[in-house]
């Protein structure tokens, strides 16, 4: 896979009269964390298309009518997404699972090729940093 995410640290520099040598840090605000992948597409249109379909990646990340994806935002807020990830171990002792909560959408790139059709997501998930746990 190509899953990337960056966990930012905002930091404050108090200057005493403009120096830094007698000025210190302090931490800032909280920053969301940028997420992004890209996952392989066929369709892009299933069960909202058709209800004997299977649900497809773009109708889940677009919220497409007819498709019963619920936001986990709470009404008026933007939709939002739980994304959960599972980075298995090649030697099977050390998988993880990593959750982000409250991931909205930036940007959905789709594109199409010979070789695999492609959606690229980017976006933020609404917490300073994901939940990594040892499976």
């Amino acid at each position: 896979g190509d899953l990337t995410w960056t966990e930012r640290q905002r930091t404050i520099e108090v200057k005493d009269r403009g120096s830094i040598l007698n000025g210190h840090t302090r931490k800032g605000d909280e920053e969301s964390i940028s997420i992004s992948f890209t996952a392989k597409w066929t369709q892009l249109l299933g069960l909202a298309a058709s209800p004997s379909d299977p649900l497809q990646l773009y109708e889940m990340l677009t919220f497409a009518d007819g498709s019963t994806v619920q936001s986990t935002s709470a009404a008026g807020e933007q939709d939002t997404l739980t994304f959960e990830f599972t980075v298995l171990d090649p030697a099977g002792v050390a998988s993880e699972r990593i959750v982000f909560p409250k991931v909205y959408r930036e940007t959905l790139t789709m594109s199409e090729d010979k070789e695999a059709n492609l959606i690229a997501f980017a976006g933020r998930a609404f917490v300073p940093q994901p939940t990594v746990n040892r499976l």
